[in-house]
């Protein structure tokens, strides 16, 4: 049979990405073969924006996508958009983010600092918010429904900074934050790599802390797919699935980094150079100024990353209500049980279904108590970690 021919026998799938270091799996999964030898022939699309990843999603103009671990569920409670129900039965990263200033805004900064963590924690900013009241200091994200945006708050809510008040937050797709900082469009960002490391390599900015450094070790980007496209497609859907789970695994394996850095580098993906991809997936970092922890960087494969996480499920809904993003309460549980398919994802890989976390089991799960401590700021992820879950 005939190349042409076995395309033909295999099911025609169009994928979306972000041009990210963690869109990775997707793109090895369609050069090494991997989706091909599940059956599926896969287009990769890369995309200018979340919202258009969002909008071809929902209009099922792509099957899937390389999408925020928040926009399954943002799409699905029709926050910002059109309702339409979406799914999660795949998490292909965790971590990766992290927060640049560009080098005015770090200078003013050094300038009312009295120690180097008062630049990191935000509280030299702080300072100089007081001090130069007619000032406006802006800061870009990705998209309003994102970890980037959630951390970005968190960070400047730790300090005593009113996101909505003492500065403003404007959406910028993550391939033009450099351009913008250089520029001084803004003066500072929450993106995942390799932004930061350019930012830095170029001598635009400067990097001040991680999202690990913010939320530790969480869920980043997914495999998201329009509910209705899964359920009429679910031998296609487990497909994708398990060739996604062998390319975390290849990416993940430091034997592959500088085959992965040459086939992320081309023009159709990430259409950097080698080297400044390499500041991603290890621990050089542009001019040796930063000695980020390795859970700083994108971690791709194995059982706790991969698993839909309701945890960080429950997390996220609960960032949304505590940013005012959503019109009114939410049942929390059933939202989580019908996006983050841990169900799938285990038949797709022939693993054991893990029940829920016993609290959201409970009977005596209080969810306005909840929605009411997340709105107060005072809920937390774990100090171990997400898996741990949230405590107040």
């Amino acid at each position: 049979m005939n190349q042409s021919n076995l395309n033909n026998s295999h099911a025609h799938v169009k994928l979306g990405f972000i041009p990210l270091i963690d869109c990775a799996p997707f793109v090895i999964a369609k050069e090494k073969g991997f989706f091909f030898g599940q059956g599926v022939n896969v287009t990769l699309s890369k995309e200018a924006s979340w919202a258009s990843i969002r909008d071809k999603v929902a209009f099922q103009l792509l099957d899937g996508a390389h999408m925020l671990a928040s926009m399954p569920l943002a799409s699905t409670l029709g926050v910002g958009t059109v309702r339409t129900a979406m799914q999660t039965s795949f998490t292909v990263s965790h971590n990766g983010n992290g927060i640049t200033v560009g080098n005015g805004l770090y200078e003013r900064m050094q300038g009312v600092a009295n120690t180097p963590d008062e630049l990191r924690n935000a509280q030299a900013l702080k300072r100089l918010i007081d001090k130069e009241l007619d000032s406006i200091f802006r800061f870009a994200i990705v998209y309003p429904y994102s970890s980037h945006n959630y951390q970005l708050r968190d960070w400047l809510a730790g300090a005593g900074i009113d996101p909505d008040k003492d500065v403003q937050i404007i959406v910028v797709p993550p391939t033009k934050m450099v351009a913008y900082l250089q520029q001084g469009e803004i003066d500072g960002y929450c993106v995942g790599e390799p932004w930061n490391s350019l930012a830095v390599e170029q001598g635009i900015g400067h990097m001040l802390v991680t999202g690990y450094e913010i939320w530790g070790n969480t869920p980043e980007k997914v495999l998201g797919v329009n509910a209705q496209w899964a359920n009429q497609n679910p031998e296609i859907h487990h497909s994708i699935i398990r060739a996604l789970d062998k390319a975390c695994s290849w990416v993940q394996n430091s034997d592959n980094t500088n085959e992965l850095l040459a086939i992320l580098s081309e023009p159709d993906y990430l259409n950097c150079t080698e080297e400044q991809l390499r500041f991603g997936f290890s621990e050089i970092k542009p001019k040796g100024k930063f000695d980020w922890p390795m859970e700083a960087y994108q971690i791709f494969s194995g059982v706790s990353v991969n698993h839909p996480s309701p945890n960080y499920a429950l997390w996220i809904v609960s960032q949304m209500w505590r940013w005012q993003q959503l019109a009114r309460p939410v049942r929390l549980i059933d939202t989580i049980n019908q996006v983050y398919r841990q169900d799938i994802y285990c038949n797709a890989l022939d693993r054991q279904l893990e029940p829920l976390p016993a609290f959201m089991n409970s009977a005596e799960f209080d969810e306005q108590k909840w929605l009411k401590s997340a709105l107060e700021g005072r809920l937390k992820i774990h100090p171990h970690g997400i898996e741990k879950g949230v405590v107040f």
